[in-house]
C-alpha cells in the first residue's frame, strides 16, 4: 500500500488504493470491466459511439454463456467518463481500479490515453487501447498496455503503400507525389510520416506544401501543383479545405488522383457537398461495413439494428478489443490481473475471428498489434467503398482516375 501511494504521489495524484480479490470460477458471478471514454463534453458523441462496440460485444458474449473458463461469469461494463480531459481521465481510472475492474478499455483520445496508461501501468491494471493512435503510447516499455489500433504514422505509411500497390497493379507505377497538408499538428505530423514512407517505398516527393487551415482560396497553390504534374496528390485536410481543394483541382484540370487521410475526405458531407465531383477520391479509414471478411455483414447488421446507426471503424475496434479481453480471460481462467496480463501478451486472434482488415490481432513486447493496418476507400457512385487491401476489398479499384474533362 505504501509503495502504491508513493507511486501515485510521484505522479501528483492523491488516491487511496485497496487490494482487490482474485475471483475463482466458482465465486465469480460477474466480471467488472472498466470502460473509460468521453461520455460527456464536446467529444461525447464519439465516446458514446465507441462504447456501443463494447456493449454489442458484451451482449453477445453474455448471451453465449459468458466466460466459460470462469463458470459462465457474465461481463459487466463499468463506465468512467473522462469528459475528454486527461486529469479527469486519471481520476476516473483510479475509481475504476477501486471498483474492482479486471481490466480497462479506452480512452479514445491519445492525449488522454497517454497519461491514464501511465497510471494503469503503475497500478498493474491491464489496459486495452482500441482506438487511440499516437505512436508514443507504446513507446514506454509498459507491460500492462495492449494497443489494438494502428499507430498514427501508419496512416501515412498505408497511404503510400496503397499508392504504390494500386498503381503497380494496373501497370502504371507511381513515381512521384505532392504532399499537401494543413499547417496544424495533425497535418505536420502526418506529413512527416508521408515523407518517411515515400522514401521507404521509393517514391519521389516533388514538393511538400503546408497551407493555412480553412483557407479561402487555393488557386495559387493548386496552380503550382499542376505545374509539378505529380502522379498523385496526398492530402491531409478537414472538410472545408478538402472540398475547396477538389473544386480547384477540377477548375484547373489537375487529373492526379486525390488520396486523403480520413478527416474531411471520409466525412459524408464531402460527398453531399461535391456530388459527382467527389467520385474517384480515395481516403484512408480504419474499417467499413463492406470489408470482405467473414462475419462483417452480420455484425454490422446487429449493430445497426441495436443502435440505429451504421457501425464505423472506431466501433469495430472497440468491438474486437472486447473479444480480445474475452479470449484472454478464457485462457487465463482467472481474473487475477497478473495472469490476465500474461494471457493478453499471448493473444492471437486470426482469420475469421477478427473482423478488422488484417489477419491477426496479436501484441509485440511494446504492446502494439503489429499487423494493424488501415483500409483505403474510394468514392464510387457517391459511396465510400473498400478497395484496399485487395483481399478485403468489396469494389474493384478504379486507377488511374478519369480526367475531369471525361467525367
Amino acid at each position: 500500500m505504501a509503495f502504491r501511494r508513493s507511486i501515485i504521489k510521484a505522479l501528483g495524484i492523491a488516491a487511496v488504493l485497496t487490494q482487490l480479490p482474485t475471483f475463482t470460477a466458482s465465486a465469480a458471478e460477474t466480471i467488472k470491466v472498466g470502460i473509460l471514454l468521453p461520455l460527456s463534453g464536446s467529444v461525447a458523441p464519439i465516446g458514446v459511439n465507441n462504447r456501443r462496440g463494447h456493449e454489442l460485444a458484451v451482449e453477445e458474449i453474455n448471451a453465449n454463456g459468458g466466460i466459460k473458463a470462469l463458470g459462465g461469469a457474465m461481463l459487466e461494463m463499468v463506465d468512467g467518463d473522462t469528459q475528454g480531459k486527461p486529469e479527469i481521465g486519471i481520476t476516473e481510472l483510479q475509481k475504476l481500479e477501486r471498483k474492482g475492474v479486471v481490466a480497462i478499455m479506452g480512452a479514445y483520445q491519445s492525449g488522454v490515453t497517454f497519461p491514464v496508461t501511465q497510471v494503469s501501468e503503475k497500478l498493474q491494471v491491464p489496459f486495452i487501447d482500441p482506438v487511440a493512435i499516437a505512436d508514443s503510447i507504446t513507446s514506454r516499455g509498459f507491460k500492462y498496455l495492449f494497443k489494438v489500433s494502428p499507430q498514427a504514422s501508419w496512416y501515412a505509411r498505408d497511404q503510400i503503400r496503397f499508392v504504390k500497390e494500386a498503381s503497380e497493379k494496373v501497370g502504371k507505377p507511381v513515381k512521384s507525389v505532392v504532399l499537401l497538408h494543413e499547417d496544424t499538428l495533425f497535418g505536420k505530423s502526418t506529413g512527416d510520416g508521408q515523407v518517411k514512407a515515400a522514401d521507404q517505398f521509393g517514391i519521389e516527393v516533388l514538393d511538400r506544401i503546408a497551407y493555412p487551415k480553412d483557407s479561402a482560396d487555393m488557386t495559387a497553390t493548386m496552380a503550382k501543383i499542376k505545374q509539378l504534374n505529380p502522379d498523385a496528390v496526398l492530402l491531409v485536410s478537414y472538410l472545408s479545405d478538402a472540398v475547396l481543394i477538389t473544386k480547384t483541382m477540377k477548375e484547373l484540370g489537375i487529373d492526379a488522383p486525390i488520396v486523403g487521410t480520413s478527416a474531411g475526405h471520409i466525412d459524408p458531407a464531402y460527398i453531399s457537398t461535391l456530388g459527382a465531383d467527389a467520385d474517384f477520391t480515395f481516403t484512408v479509414g480504419e474499417w467499413a461495413t463492406d470489408v470482405k471478411k467473414t462475419g462483417v455483414t452480420e455484425i454490422a447488421k446487429r449493430f445497426k439494428d441495436k443502435f440505429g446507426v451504421d457501425m464505423n471503424g472506431h466501433a469495430a475496434e472497440t468491438y474486437m478489443s472486447t473479444y480480445v479481453l474475452k479470449d484472454a480471460l478464457e485462457r487465463a481462467g482467472s481474473t487475477n490481473r497478473k495472469k490476465l496480463r500474461d494471457a493478453l501478451a499471448e493473444t492471437k486472434i486470426c482469420g475469421e475471428k477478427n473482423i478488422l482488415p488484417y489477419d491477426c490481432i496479436r501484441f509485440e513486447e511494446s504492446g502494439q498489434s503489429p499487423e494493424a493496418q488501415l483500409i483505403i476507400m474510394q468514392i464510387i457512385d457517391g459511396k465510400h467503398k473498400t478497395v484496399w487491401p485487395f483481399d478485403s476489398a468489396s469494389a474493384e479499384l478504379q486507377w488511374p482516375v478519369p480526367s475531369w474533362s471525361s467525367r
